[in-house]
């Protein structure tokens, strides 16, 4: 068995960095899906009861009506985001000391270690990340950036490969 890696809050705050920050753009990707799943949706049904009721003009308004709630919504998950980022930082503050102890097994380190292989200039996702640096990201993913692409599906295996804590009794 490999020795432990010592625990040093350099090295904590990285992994427990990764660990929020790739959590934090998986939900952004999703929910910005999700928001336009759910717009369309609506916006279909609405054109379509609206063409029914009114006629093509009524049609064209409904739809034309959607799609300006489409940067409300946005707005609002952005808004979403922001505030679970927050909370989740937190979280990991007050957690630290509950967490620490699990951090010394070297699987940790892959993350970190993976995350500084690339550059995107921007800030590392091993760092408190700020919203605008998240939704940096979130567009790399969206836009299908390979490199980014890659990056993000091994520290995806990696989420999957961490021990489990063990459950509070």
């Amino acid at each position: 068995m490999p020795p432990r890696p010592k625990i040093d809050a350099n090295r904590e705050n990285k992994i427990m960095n990764v660990v929020v920050n790739t959590s934090i753009i998986l939900m952004s990707t999703l929910m910005d899906g999700f928001a336009e799943i759910v717009l369309e949706a609506a916006g279909a049904m609405a054109s379509g009861i609206a063409e029914i009721a009114g006629g093509e003009k009524a049609k064209e308004d409904a739809e034309k009506e959607v799609k300006q709630k489409l940067p409300q919504v946005s707005d609002k998950m952005r808004s979403m985001i922001s505030e679970m980022r927050k909370d989740l930082y937190g979280q990991m503050e007050q957690k630290r000391n509950e967490i620490k102890p699990f951090l010394s097994d070297p699987i940790f380190d892959v993350g970190p270690k993976a995350v500084e292989k690339y550059d995107f200039g921007i800030p590392n996702l091993t760092q408190e990340l700020e919203d605008s640096t998240i939704a940096q990201y979130t567009y790399l993913l969206l836009s299908e950036d390979a490199t980014f692409g890659q990056l993000f599906t091994e520290l995806g295996e990696w989420l999957n490969n961490l021990p489990k804590f063990p459950d509070k009794k």
